[in-house]
């Protein structure tokens, strides 16, 4: 990944200066299909330029994309957890999961109760279901041995 962004950051600082100015952000920005207001490349710019000197520097650079990277990765998941929890109340995780025949009843049970921190017999998204993704469920064996890329929801 190190390497890659390398070449990310080299790509739009073409001058080898060290340093992206906010029109090299729009112009690599732009090379790359990336579709942004001047505004909101502007917020960019801002949010990736930690010491204020309107430059990104190469360590802005890789925090700042580190940065959005785990944004994103946030986003799925809540997604993910919008597909289970159709009407919002936390409530539903269980009936998908038995639904999709991955796991038996009790392995579903035990997985919800682990994750239920609050006890209230739901799945809140903030605290439960984003702790219960990111812990995994290691010990559990899917009931028809499916691996996880064979399954589509």
């Amino acid at each position: 990944m190190c390497k890659l962004l390398k070449e990310m950051f080299k790509n739009i600082d073409k001058d080898n200066s060290g340093t992206i100015t906010l029109d090299k952000l729009k112009n690599g920005l732009a090379k790359h299909g990336t579709e942004l207001s001047d505004g909101e490349i502007q917020q960019l710019m801002e949010a990736a330029d930690a010491d204020g000197n309107g430059l990104i520097d190469y360590d802005e650079f890789v925090t700042a994309t580190v940065h959005m990277n785990k944004l994103g990765r946030e986003e799925h998941l809540y997604t993910t957890f919008q597909y289970f929890d159709k009407d919002n109340s936390g409530e539903e995780l269980e009936q998908a999961l038995k639904e999709q025949g991955l796991y038996d009843a009790d392995k579903i049970k035990e997985a919800i109760s682990d994750a239920d921190s609050d006890n209230d017999g739901r799945i809140d998204y903030y605290s439960e279901f984003v702790a219960m993704m990111r812990k995994g469920t290691a010990g559990a064996e899917p009931l028809n041995n499916k691996k996880r890329r064979d399954v589509v929801l």
